[in-house]
């Protein structure tokens, strides 16, 4: 339903722990890409656990004019502790200032670095969730439109950081990539009183889940149609765009078109490859930037 307050509660958009019935591949992550037109500078970071595991991960990229400047990708990180109000991984410490509103990431490798801060334009949306239904058994997932400022640090040089950004956080349940046979995530925020999130997740040939909200400047709203037509290349292994023709539990039709992927930032797991693009989006005469983000298992690209 339609909503102008938080769906998250802070305990949800809190540090998790999984419990005596959780899956063996219970995960948490937490998600923020942004790009600045004006720097040409963009980052993409995950941080992710599976606690039952025993280990975390991070994927952290910094690009500037359209290259990947230094990346992070590891696999077998410890698990961090859990922590009041901080998260910190592999050289990565996000602070949670306001829960739900206000988080500070910094970062340090060598003379790249990064101290910004992502501030919310609106509420925090939760995905629905099946009632009755443990988060460890089906997991608990967050979308949020913000804002970034600070600084940026690349082979020594530094970029000031004044844009909007996103992020996610999703916990429980279980992250298993190799039954993601194929997917696209979309976000990207047009200004303050507009971004999107849409996903389209085909778990096979017959079977697809389609998710997503819109903030309105006004409402949070859930998409009932998501219809997502994505141009690649290479195989259909590399996205080059993205038309995206979503409606509203309003029945407003909001169309979206992502007109070039500025840079590519790619991750392996196993044989699942997850590809987040830095993209610029247009609506209508608004232009803003976001995220296309292509996945695939191996096998299942044609």
């Amino acid at each position: 339903m339609a909503t102008t307050s938080h769906m998250a509660t802070a305990e949800d958009d809190a540090r998790h722990t999984p419990g005596p019935d959780s899956l063996p591949l219970w995960n948490e992550s937490l998600w923020f890409p942004f790009y600045d037109p004006a720097s040409e500078v963009g980052v993409v970071l995950r941080a992710g656990i599976h606690a039952n595991l025993g280990e975390a991960n991070l994927f952290l990229f910094l690009t500037h004019r359209g290259k990947v400047v230094h990346s992070l990708i590891d696999h077998r990180l410890p698990v961090p502790p859990v922590e009041p109000g901080r998260l910190g991984l592999g050289g990565l410490l996000i602070e949670w200032v306001v829960p739900r509103e206000r988080f500070r990431l910094r970062y340090r490798h060598g003379n790249h670095g990064m101290d910004v801060v992502w501030q919310a334009i609106s509420p925090t949306y939760v995905y629905p969730h099946p009632p009755g239904v443990s988060f460890d058994q089906y997991p608990g997932h967050i979308e949020q439109g913000g804002v970034v400022s600070g600084t940026l640090e690349l082979a020594g040089v530094t970029y000031p950081i004044d844009c909007f950004g996103h992020r996610d956080h999703s916990w429980g349940g279980e992250r298993d990539w190799s039954k993601f046979h194929r997917w696209n995530y979309l976000s990207g925020e047009l200004g303050r009183d507009f971004w999107f999130n849409a996903v389209r997740i085909d778990f096979g040939p017959e079977v697809d889940v389609r998710i997503g909200c819109v903030w309105d400047g006004r409402e949070l709203l859930a998409l009932s149609g998501v219809e997502l037509a994505v141009e690649t290349a290479d195989g259909g292994t590399r996205q080059l765009g993205v038309e995206a023709r979503l409606r509203d539990e309003r029945g407003r039709e909001h169309h979206v078109v992502g007109e070039e992927v500025l840079v590519n930032c790619p991750v392996q797991y196993g044989r699942t490859w997850l590809k987040d693009g830095i993209t610029r989006y247009r609506s209508g005469e608004r232009v803003g930037y976001g995220i296309l983000e292509h996945g695939y298992v191996e096998r299942d690209v044609t």
